[in-house]
């Protein structure tokens, strides 16, 4: 299979793009330095060049506090963007893989959200990644919009990682402890990417999270314990120093078990680093 593959070299990219190779796939591992996704222009001159059979668009504006501060580049990159590669996706009549978010919610549900329940973001990141959702619905029915939380994983920058490198200067730190959330291993992601390209699933809306629930300070001491390290962790209702952006307090996606537990694949991921 011919595959596009935006914002490769982002944390869910290094991990997905290797198991796309193992696959035999033949894909294009492009970044915004090579593709910038928000020129149509450059967009459709390189789809012009190369034939595919699937686009998986990860590009996407991450930083959920600088999106408070950026707002116009949050929208350009997850919705404009998003847009140009739906219309892409659609004119060459093809599947499109995108990855949305559990920020695409308020937070104001205490059970697993659905994806029937109705969205309703309540930050800058949030309101850019739905409007990414609806482009991708409006634009092409042939359309995969996976919704994913907390994601962790080699090749970059995330919490997990900050966490052990933290360890290693204290031995006690003090954790926000006002959401709910389901972390998710990229790996376990990407297997399931791999699994809805070889199956052919039907098109829509999933949710794809680690299974169970935690609040920040439950995933912090789990770290340590793996890691063994013995770190105290103290937990706070509200940090003296607030975030620009607010964040649901709870976003745990109902995936139907698709993902392990999210204390199995931390620890898989610690004991392989």
């Amino acid at each position: 299979m011919r595959i596009l593959v935006t914002g490769a070299s982002g944390l869910l990219g290094q991990e997905l793009c290797p198991m796309l190779d193992r696959e035999g796939h033949q894909f294009w591992a492009t970044n915004s330095k090579i593709f910038d996704i928000t020129n149509k222009k450059l967009a459709l001159e390189i789809m012009n060049k190369i034939s595919l059979d699937l686009i998986i668009h990860l590009a996407a504006y991450t930083n959920i506090d600088q999106a408070e501060v950026s707002k116009e580049e949050a929208f350009e990159v997850n919705h404009i963007g998003t847009r140009n590669m739906a219309q892409i996706a659609k004119k060459l009549d093809v599947p499109i893989i995108y990855i949305s978010s559990d920020s695409v919610f308020d937070g104001n549900k205490n059970s697993p959200y659905k994806t029937t329940d109705e969205v309703h973001p309540i930050n800058v990141y949030g309101e850019s990644k739905l409007k990414g959702e609806e482009e991708i619905r409006k634009l092409t029915k042939k359309h995969y919009i996976l919704r994913t939380s907390t994601l962790y994983g080699k090749g970059g920058k995330n919490y997990v990682d900050t966490m052990i490198t933290f360890s290693m200067l204290s031995n006690s730190i003090s954790v926000v402890d006002d959401q709910i959330l389901a972390p998710t291993w990229t790996k376990d992601l990407s297997d399931e990417i791999i699994k809805i390209i070889n199956d052919k699933r039907p098109y829509g809306t999933y949710h794809i999270a680690s299974s169970g629930e935690a609040k920040w300070s439950d995933f912090t001491k789990k770290i340590f314990e793996v890691k063994k390290r013995n770190i105290d962790v103290a937990s706070i209702e509200k940090s003296d120093f607030p975030r620009p952006a607010k964040r649901p307090k709870y976003s745990v996606l109902d995936s139907s078990g698709a993902l392990p537990a999210w204390e199995e694949s931390l620890e898989k991921y610690l004991l392989s680093r």
